[in-house]
């Protein structure tokens, strides 16, 4: 067992180890039901009240953005999560790359689609907590693409930054730009199409998933900022 870091003659460690890697695959499968169940319930949603509305390509372009392919980009790189343990570390980079770039692209479509309605329709921007935390979402989103860049080819630019300030940064961003783009979902279910489309109870097990999928998903992100924090005041 020395691969695991177990000592063969140590069963009350290895029966740790076991329990602990059985619970974050416990509790990843949970998160993924939860990511899906809100994902698919959404797109139903969507789906009764028109594709052909403008409005609700804003919903169902951020939820999949957010929801989906930004939680699946952190949870690439958690040990306890199931599909990515069969990659290797340059192929999570890459795939954590791809699922960003196409849920920023999501992301960026269904705002811009959302002021297109609103201007159309004559109605204000930014004017409730939804839209501030969306647009601050927005603003983290492009900042941590730009810094992914620099995150990315961090040893290269190891001359004028070091590797660990880059990486760190994207790192806190990110965790930032998720989280308050998921805040602003959870008050995005107070919108109309929901009310219209859904009940009360049903919005409430939304807001309730939603909440347990931001805690599930940045476990992983909150320890490496935490192990990055330390290794830059140890400089």
């Amino acid at each position: 067992m020395e691969s695991l870091g177990i000592d063969s003659k140590n069963p009350d460690g290895k029966s740790k180890s076991v329990a602990l890697e059985t619970a974050k695959l416990l509790l990843n499968t949970i998160n993924h039901i939860f990511i899906g169940f809100v994902f698919i319930y959404t797109t139903w949603i969507c789906w009764k009240n028109g594709f052909e509305k403008v409005f609700t390509w804003h919903v169902f372009l951020c939820v999949f953005g957010f929801h989906v392919l930004m939680a699946e980009s952190i949870l690439l790189f958690y040990s306890g999560n199931s599909w990515s343990q069969v990659l290797r570390q340059p192929q999570r980079r890459t795939a954590h790359w791809m699922l960003q770039v196409i849920g920023s692209v999501c992301i960026i479509v269904g705002i811009a689609l959302e002021f297109y309605w609103r201007d159309i329709n004559n109605k204000p921007h930014i004017h409730e907590n939804h839209s501030i935390l969306g647009l601050v979402a927005l603003i983290l989103l492009i900042v941590s693409m730009s810094n992914g860049l620099g995150s990315l080819y961090a040893v290269e630019l190891r001359k004028r930054v070091k590797p660990i300030y880059l990486k760190f940064g994207h790192n806190f961003i990110g965790f930032a730009c998720f989280v308050i783009g998921m805040a602003s979902l959870i008050l995005g279910y107070d919108k109309r199409i929901f009310k219209e489309n859904s009940t009360t109870e049903m919005v409430t097990v939304l807001r309730v998933f939603t909440i347990l999928v931001i805690f599930l998903s940045v476990l992983g992100a909150l320890k490496t900022i935490v192990t990055q924090i330390k290794a830059i005041m140890r400089q």
